[in-house]
């Protein structure tokens, strides 16, 4: 099952103007509060397989580390990449650092995070919501609750 989010969670493509043939950049639009976020792939506008979840006090800023300065070579691989990031965040207003580090406790907890050195998901697997007739399997049409 893909990743199911609570209905304060933003979802949206995030690019870097460095990083990308188009030299798109929206990372100036992001705000500058506390969040807790993910950096997953995409595929049919669904986010997947999350390689990087964090929390911060500056989501624009932590954002632009990732790409700039990510944690070991296959996050580097996959910010640099020709991948598109998809980019999942709460606002968290009014929250101190152990408040948030709970909540990206739960997001990695519930998410389960990972990138190999390829830039991969280490267990890829994303399951098409549609069937063969092209109508949405009742598990996307009707999704469990977020957990986090």
């Amino acid at each position: 099952m893909n990743p199911i989010f609570n209905e304060r969670v933003v979802k949206q493509e995030v690019y870097h103007k460095d990083y990308n043939l188009d030299k798109k950049d929206n990372i100036d639009e992001l705000p500058e509060e506390p969040a807790v976020f993910g950096i997953f792939g995409i595929i049919h506008e669904t986010p997947i397989h999350p390689r990087f979840i964090t929390s911060t006090d500056n989501l624009r800023k932590a954002v632009r580390n990732v790409f700039e300065n990510p944690e070991g070579e296959g996050l580097k691989k996959f910010m640099q990449g020709p991948w598109i990031q998809m980019l999942c965040f709460e606002l968290i207003p009014n929250t101190n650092d152990q408040e948030r580090k709970k909540i990206e406790k739960a997001w990695k907890n519930e998410y389960k995070p990972g990138v190999n050195e390829d830039g991969e998901y280490p267990e890829y697997n994303y399951e098409w919501p549609y069937d063969d007739d092209g109508n949405m399997k009742s598990e996307y049409a009707n999704p469990p609750k977020a957990k986090v």
